[in-house]
């Protein structure tokens, strides 16, 4: 793959995820499910750093745009296919143990596990079809 490729598909992965994850996001806290700034380990709101936190999207995508660039083509399948499948298996090996460490370590609502799950069960199947198609 190309780095142009590389560029537009994490580029366009990491929107892809930013929406996804903002929109969950919203419905967390319209539903009052739990307030994620009260969760023990958060930084306050108005910590500078906090600002790193909205990378995670592209750190994502991009990771996922270079790894797809040297697996890609073991995928069968139309591209839509592809991308699901690669979103899946990034899911499966980012999301699901990424979750269990927390669900096992921290005394987080499990509200907050169940929503990081579907969150980015959805996300990282999107940031698939999306580095699949632009990658």
């Amino acid at each position: 793959m190309k780095l142009k490729n590389i560029l537009v598909s994490g580029i366009l992965g990491g929107i892809a995820i930013f929406v996804v994850w903002l929109i969950a996001g919203i419905l967390v806290q319209v539903s009052g499910l739990y307030n994620v700034m009260t969760l023990g380990g958060m930084r306050s709101a108005s910590d500078p750093v906090m600002l790193l936190f909205f990378l995670h999207p592209w750190v994502i995508s991009f990771a996922m745009a270079i790894v797809y660039s040297q697996v890609g083509k073991a995928f069968e399948g139309t591209l839509m296919q592809k991308g699901i499948k690669f979103g899946l298996l990034a899911w499966l090996v980012s999301s699901i143990p990424s979750t269990f460490i927390v669900y096992t370590s921290m005394n987080y609502p499990l509200a907050f596990s169940v929503v990081s799950l579907a969150a980015s069960f959805v996300y990282m199947t999107l940031a698939g079809v999306v580095v699949a198609k632009f990658g």
